[in-house]
């Protein structure tokens, strides 16, 4: 479970992230079919503290504008939101949603580490 974005969810506040792309995706959606998705690492908040390696987020067209290639570091705003995890549907994890103000990055970001206590 990823607890600094679950510290974040009781807030829902809308907040900027910068990641690095690695790859497009799909999943698949019994009702609404194929929904296209993206893979992101090294997930960190405003002040630089790595929220994730890897996150999978849904695929607005605002990705597909700014044309993103592997390796593209970039910043968006976002709101943290939980979900359920595999297909058994008895676990669940926190992740980003409705994504937002995307710009491409020219220079790498800074990750601090953070260690949290219980």
């Amino acid at each position: 479970m990823r607890k600094v974005l679950a510290r974040k969810y009781q807030t829902n506040k809308r907040e900027t992230y910068k990641a690095t792309f690695v790859r497009f995706g799909k999943r698949s959606n019994y009702k609404y079919g194929d929904k296209k998705t993206i893979l992101l690492e090294n997930v960190v908040d405003n002040r630089g503290f790595l929220v994730a390696d890897h996150l999978w987020m849904d695929c607005g067209k605002q990705f597909d504008k700014i044309g993103l290639r592997k390796g593209d570091k970039f910043r968006f705003d976002a709101r943290v939101k939980i979900y359920v995890k595999g297909y058994e549907k008895d676990r669940f994890d926190y992740g980003l949603s409705y994504p937002s103000k995307i710009f491409k990055l020219s220079l790498p970001y800074v990750i601090k580490n953070v260690i949290l206590e219980n």
